[in-house]
């Protein structure tokens, strides 16, 4: 082999993963030559728990990738995670796995019981590649997404279908598998939509059950790309944080992946710690909130997510806590001197400089711009601030900052727009102006020579 790395098996997981890269949107993210020194060198030689050995041509099996994927996390491995992360997303993807003839290796296979496996599992990825029973459509459609539901280390068994076939690769891409009701739940998993949906409801023996689907790296990379730099704009963090867990039903391991992928390790404990501390201060006038490590468990709990069980309700507890504790830990530091350097450009619109100043005063102050003294702040700012021929309007405004910002707004508009009748009224005016003087110089031009010609006619 020599310092290059042979080319893996097409039929294997490995080869399959390698040649899928760019279907799953991880070719940017994933090294093809590190996915194959992790897979072939690095993985095998791990010591995992339960005596689980890493394949080198690798495995979608359930078992090993949860073994892989705690060992790396206790270990602190987390530039390894992503790699671990890919074997996951191809394991969601039946169609793929098809191609690569790994789809019978995924339909024997079940997930585990709690009693196989350690309920301190930071994965609980079921095996989505089996085909359930297809669920019956509601009367009415619900306007929004369903909510992610969560999995549970007490799942029921997976029903036995001996019946069960595999669908064909052309069918999963086709456009009527996407909204047919009745389609297997592999083609409504994260890779064949646009929108988060980390827990989904699906047919099982007992009747409809939640099971866990992890997010893709696709997925961070959105979230991470909306949330932006909690160090840089906490506020903008904390809102994108506070509409992920109200648009969908996260589970503890769902928080805990967004927060690793988001922010700094310092980050995440300040949070964590300013979270419980908050859960202490609402315990004080509310005993039925957990205290400290209850309410924001450090290691993944054995919450059960399923209907009726008290798994969301836990969650719910720490959904609260941490963008509280974000809050207290955000440390913003106020800096007015910013809001100095915001001023309205000669051509700006009003309220394109209007949002450019909110935004630095949401950023660099406390103040909230909805209230009253956030507003007179503002008004303030965007009086002093602006262009000077709307300074000057704004001088005979009465109320000076005290104006509501709508109508300085206003005001601002009115000046804005006469500049162009100025500009006109100024552009006709230099033409006029223009035509007299051509006028006067033809005029000039062709009197001296009608008074040569009359002077001729005079002498003969």
């Amino acid at each position: 082999m020599g310092t290059t790395q042979s080319k893996p098996d097409r039929k294997s997981p490995l080869g399959c993963l390698v040649a899928n890269l760019q279907t799953l949107s991880l070719s940017q993210d994933i090294k093809q030559k590190r996915l194959i020194f992790f897979c072939t060198v690095a993985w095998p030689q791990h010591k995992l728990d339960n005596q689980s050995q890493w394949p080198a041509e690798g495995t979608l099996d359930f078992n090993i990738l949860t073994d892989l994927t705690n060992f790396c996390k206790r270990l602190g491995k987390w530039h390894e995670i992503p790699y671990v992360q890919a074997f996951w997303d191809l394991r969601s993807r039946p169609d793929l796995c098809a191609q690569c003839s790994l789809a019978q290796v995924l339909l024997a296979k079940s997930l585990p019981s709690s009693k196989e496996r350690d309920d301190s599992s930071s994965f609980s990825v079921p095996p989505d590649t089996l085909f359930w029973p297809p669920l019956q459509s509601p009367a009415q459609p619900p306007p929004y997404p369903d909510p992610p539901l969560s999995p549970s280390s007490s799942m029921p068994p997976l029903p036995s279908t001996p019946h069960v076939s595999l669908p064909n690769p052309t069918d999963s891409v086709s456009p009527t598998s996407t909204s047919s009701p009745s389609s297997p739940v592999s083609a409504h998993t994260r890779s064949r939509t646009d929108f988060l949906c980390p827990l989904r409801e699906v047919a099982g023996a007992e009747g409809v059950v939640q099971v866990h689907v992890p997010f893709s790296l696709a997925d961070l990379s959105k979230v991470e790309e909306r949330a932006g730099s909690f160090l840089a704009n906490p506020t903008r963090y904390i809102k994108e944080f506070r509409y992920l867990c109200q648009a969908y039903d996260l589970t503890w391991h769902d928080l805990h992946v967004v927060m690793t992928s988001t922010l700094s390790p310092e980050e995440q404990e300040r949070i964590l710690a300013a979270a419980r501390q908050h859960a202490n201060q609402v315990h004080l006038t509310d005993p039925a909130m957990p205290v400290g490590i209850e309410a924001v468990p450090s290691a993944e709990p054995d919450w059960d997510y399923q209907v009726g069980q008290a798994g969301h309700c836990h969650c719910d507890i720490m959904v609260q806590c941490i963008p509280a504790g974000m809050q207290a830990a955000s440390n913003k530091s106020v800096n007015f001197n910013k809001l100095k350097e915001v001023v309205q450009g000669a051509d700006e619109n009003p309220a394109v400089f209007l949002n450019r100043l909110t935004e630095a005063l949401i950023q660099y102050t406390c103040l909230d711009p909805a209230s009253p003294a956030g507003g007179t702040v503002l008004a303030s700012y965007f009086i002093s601030q602006s262009a000077p021929d709307i300074q000057k309007k704004f001088k005979k405004v009465e109320e000076g900052p005290q104006t509501p910002i709508q109508d300085l707004v206003k005001l601002a508009f009115k000046v804005y727009n006469s500049r162009e009748e100025a500009a006109e009224a100024q552009r006709q005016a230099r033409l006029k102006q223009k035509v007299q003087l051509q006028t006067q110089a033809l005029v000039a031009a062709l009197r001296p020579a009608g008074s040569r010609s009359s002077q001729k006619r005079g002498t003969t």
